[in-house]
């Protein structure tokens, strides 16, 4: 009888790729491409004051977790966002973010 092999996660791994000046430089990227569309749709939608305010932070997690995120800083964005009694409900930030998943496997293609 044959033993399987067994395959122990080293954690500090993923905290030295994490802290990779390339993966947030990748992060960055994704985060500026869902802003561009963010503020697309702000234009069109809203005005052209709410597409320029769309931006993206990063930071770090305290589980050094690197993190890039597309925010809307108007004080009216989360009325938009998520609609309240006297303005509709939007979704810019939501819509502009449903980026469809990627493999890493380029060969795969669009399987299901």
């Amino acid at each position: 009888m044959s033993r399987r092999p067994r395959i122990r996660f080293d954690e500090r791994g993923l905290s030295a790729i994490m802290r990779h000046p390339e993966v947030r430089a990748a992060l960055h990227n994704k985060a500026e491409e869902i802003a561009a569309r963010a503020r697309t749709i702000a234009a069109s939608e809203i005005d052209d004051d709410f597409a320029s305010q769309i931006r993206v932070s990063d930071e770090t997690r305290p589980s050094g977790r690197p993190v890039s995120k597309v925010q809307a800083t108007r004080d009216d964005a989360p009325d938009h966002e998520w609609g309240s009694t006297n303005t509709e409900r939007r979704r810019v930030l939501g819509r502009a973010g449903n980026v469809q998943p990627q493999t890493i496997f380029r060969d795969r293609g669009n399987q299901p």
